[in-house]
Formats: C-alpha cells, structure tokens, sequence
C-alpha cells in the first residue's frame, strides 16, 4: 500500500486531493448506497443550546445581531482551524477511487460563496430539537444551522446551534470537540475587547486532517499472526450467532422507503444519575456497562412469546474512539474533523430467555435484580476482553471493509429494509469533559448532543451526562417506528437498570 496517496496533495491551483482510508470509504460508499432515499445514511446530526443575558437598557436588536455575527466569525475561522469540515469525497471515474478534495478559497467572494451554502439562519418558530426532526437535507459540505427559537424571556437571547456533515468527514466524537470549539470562538467575536485574529487562507493546508491510517500510523496490513487472530475473531462471532436465536426489535411496518430521521430522549434527575454511577461503582461497572445489560432485557421483554420458554441471545458490538491512539497533534480537538473511532472485533453477547407465554405476565414488570447483574457481568465479561492495542489497531481498516457495500458507480436501488433489526448503544461520555458551562458571554443552556441520522429499521442508542443528568436518546427513523414505541423503549430500559441496581425513581 503506497501511503503517499494519503497526504494531501495540490493538483492544481488551490485544490489539494488525497486517498480516503477504509473507515472513510465505508460512510461515504453507505451513503452512496442509500442515496435514493434523498437523505444522507448516517449524517452526523448534533445540537447545543446557548443563551446570552441582555443587559438592562441594552438595543434587544443590536444584541441579536451581534449574536448572529460573532458565530459567522467562528464559522469563518472554524473553515481555517478544521478545512477538512469544507472538504467533500467525490468518486474519480478516471481511477474507479473516491477521493477527498478540498478546494481553497482564493477571494472573499469564494468565501461568502461557502457561507451562503454552508451557514443557514432559521427564524420559523421552532427550537433546536424541532428543526433537527425535521430532518433537514445535506448538502455537499458540513452544514451549521444557527436556529432561533422562541425567546422564552425578554432578557435573553437564545441560539439552537444544529450541525450537520457526512459521516466520512466527522464522527461524534469529533463533533462535540468541534462544537465546543465553535463555541470558544464566538464567544471572544462577542466578548468586549473583541479578540477576534485575522487569518490569511492559503495555509490552512497545514490543518488539513489525515486518515486514520496515517494519525495512528497503521502497518500496511496486518502481520501473519493479527490476520489469525481476526480470522478467530470472525469465528468466534460466526458461532455465537450460528443456531441461536438471536434478538431482533419487532416489526410491523410495510413501508419500504425510509422517512425523516428522529430522535428521542430520556433523562434522569440528578439524584437518580448519581445512584446509578454509585452503584454501578459498587459492582465494578460503568453506567453504559448497565446500559447494555438493560438493552438486552429490554428487547427480551418484547419478542413473541411460545408455549414453553426458550434461549435467546442479545448481540451487539462497543463503539470505541480511537483519538488516544492517533499521534500528536491528532490526538486533540485541534483535529475534531476527521473519523477516528472503529467497532469492536469480537461482539458482546448477552445469553437471556424468553419466557412462555403462561408466565408472560410478568414481562414488563418489576426486574429481577439478580437477572440484571447476570447480565451485567456478561457485559463486564466481554469489557475486560477489549484492548485498544497494537493487534486491535492493525485489524480496524479489515473492520470497516467487512462492512462497506461495493460503491455504486450509478443510480441503484435503495437497499431493503432489515428485517431483523438491531439495537446499538454508544457512550457519549461526561460531556463536561469536553464544554464549560460558559464561553465568556454564552452559557449552554441545554445540553449538547450527537447521533448518526438512522434511516435503516433498527434503533441507534446514545448515552452520555451533563452537568450531573444522564440522558438516554434514541435514532430511529418514522417510517419504520412511532414515537410513543421508541419512549416506551426507553423507559423500559431505564426501569430495568434503576430496578436491576435497586436505584429509586424520582417520582
């Protein structure tokens, strides 16, 4: 493998092109694929909530406008800081390759080209959340939405900031790191003394992010001993799934062309967040450990039942983000736009039963706490299992390719739907590892989230906290799901892990 296609190289005046690497061909070649349901598969979608205090005899109008000025600035050096986020992945017909193309801009009006298709300013009423359902289209570049939601007090003025970009730009990672970046710049644009820089485009080129191939250094292919170690790994997989049944969500939808794209969410107060880290704690868990272990119940709880009960197997995968092992400067927000995370090789299994259909009253009720922990040392099991090291990192290009449809060169037909679909968790974290509270001036007043856009049949689960609330959210898509369904999940979910830890709800 020649790894100079992977560095960014100018093939004509201000165009700089490279090889997209296998985690990047895998978003770009599922979105191709899905193309002909008019949404983009998987198109990282996240939303941030801001405010600023006007102060007493201040111009509300003047105060707006500023708001809305000083975020135009941070786009602007946002494009210098991260130009990746103004690349694109097109297909070369000439090489039969997808390749990355950023093109710099040469003139202010190049620049306010990129703004007027790139920042977009909405005023019709609805918040943050409710444009995000709205499920808005994705254009060719990352895309900022900044969202004006109905003031709820005539001393604040708020901001719904909504961003969307191709998954084979950005993962979710990336895209918090990004919007608190976002944040820190609009807040000196705003701040008083103004510390607003003046950059010069042309040398952003140096910000201009790698692969993952080429941030963590990956070998060309793995050594002799990694390919058998995968090739057991695959094995082991295949026979967990082989002869089982394997939990699925039920399906009674007809539709066969994905809808809009939503999201759900649940939270928990502060004293029930604190409970559930506590005690996790006293088994040895995390929370999204606990999560897992509710999932399976959770999608137990809501199969068919039989005459006599019988074995069932919940089956999923750990996302990891994989930054802390790219080099420096890699590894830090400085570069936020790029995809560096992968699946785990060897998936969880959860070995449950669905009971018979004379004891099928009891399903949905009160979890049995020692079921629970069951579960969860399952998932504790399979945690201990999984290594970020030099074998794992040498397998993550084979990863993504065993998953990645062949490019359709032309028009194809959107995919069936799943009939079987899945349900995936991943961890968002502490978000407060990554936000302040306050940028100067704005202070985050609702929570900042991410999710993939899901326009398959299955559910996209995301667990993360902020300031103290844990939040349970949900992808799904309307053609398939109803809202009322996904809630249901949810709260199912969050009762088997309060009862299954012995952890009292609020009322």
């Amino acid at each position: 493998m020649d790894y100079q296609h992977f560095i960014w190289k100018e093939t004509s005046p201000g165009q700089y092109e490279r090889d997209i690497d296998e985690a990047e061909q895998s978003y770009t070649s599922l979105a191709k694929t899905w193309e002909g349901t008019g949404h983009t598969f998987f198109a990282i979608t996240a939303c941030i909530g801001v405010k600023v205090t006007q102060e007493e005899g201040a111009n509300s109008q003047e105060l707006d406008g500023k708001v809305d000025n000083a975020f135009k600035y941070a786009w602007k050096r946002l494009r210098f800081d991260h130009p990746t986020l103004a690349s694109a992945v097109i297909f070369d017909t000439a090489t039969k390759k997808c390749k990355k193309v950023y093109k710099s801009p040469s003139t202010e009006s190049d620049i306010e080209a990129w703004m007027k298709e790139s920042f977009k300013i909405i005023q019709n009423g609805q918040s943050g959340e409710e444009f995000a359902n709205s499920d808005p289209p994705l254009g060719a570049m990352a895309t900022i939405y900044l969202v004006k939601p109905p003031q709820t007090s005539s001393g604040d003025v708020r901001r719904d900031i909504f961003f969307r970009s191709h998954h084979d730009i950005i993962d979710g990672m990336g895209t918090l790191h990004f919007l608190s970046n976002l944040l820190r710049h609009a807040s000196s644009a705003f701040a008083p003394d103004n510390q607003t820089l003046d950059w010069n485009f042309g040398s952003e080129i140096k910000n201009l992010s790698p692969p993952f191939r080429l941030a963590a250094s990956l070998p060309a292919s793995p050594s002799p001993s990694q390919l058998e170690r995968l090739e057991s790994i695959r094995a082991i997989n295949a026979e967990a799934r082989a002869e089982n049944e394997v939990l699925s969500l039920p399906i009674t939808s007809k539709n066969i062309m994905p809808r809009k794209s939503q999201r759900v969410a649940l939270h928990f107060s502060t004293s029930e967040t604190a409970s559930i880290i506590s005690k996790c704690k006293q088994h040895g868990a995390t929370p999204t450990h606990a999560f897992h272990a509710a999932i399976a119940l959770a999608l137990r709880d809501i199969q068919t039942l039989d005459s006599e009960a019988r074995p069932a197997r919940y089956m999923t995968y750990s996302l990891l983000n994989l930054r802390n092992s790219c080099f420096a400067p890699y590894n830090t927000q400085q570069h936020a736009a790029a995809v560096y995370h992968c699946v785990s090789a060897r998936h969880l299994v959860i070995d449950t039963a669905v009971p018979a259909a004379t004891e099928g009253e009891q399903k949905g009720k009160n979890q049995n706490p020692e079921e629970f922990l069951t579960a969860l040392e399952q998932v504790k099991t399979y945690a201990k299992s999984i290594k970020v090291d030099e074998d794992y990192l040498s397998i993550v290009p084979s990863l993504f390719s065993a998953v990645t449809p062949p490019y359709p060169e032309g028009p194809s037909p959107v995919p069936a739907p799943n009939p079987t679909p899945p349900v995936s968790l991943s961890s968002l974290g502490v978000a407060d590892h990554i936000f302040q509270p306050r940028y100067r001036d704005f202070e985050i007043v609702s929570e900042p989230w991410v999710v993939g856009a899901e326009y398959s049949t299955g559910y996209g689960l995301f667990l993360g906290t902020w300031k103290g609330v844990m939040c349970l959210s949900a992808a799904y898509n309307e053609a398939f799901h109803e809202k009322v369904e996904l809630l249901a999940f949810l709260e199912r979910v969050a009762s088997i892990v309060c009862e299954g830890l012995v952890v009292d709800r609020d009322e």
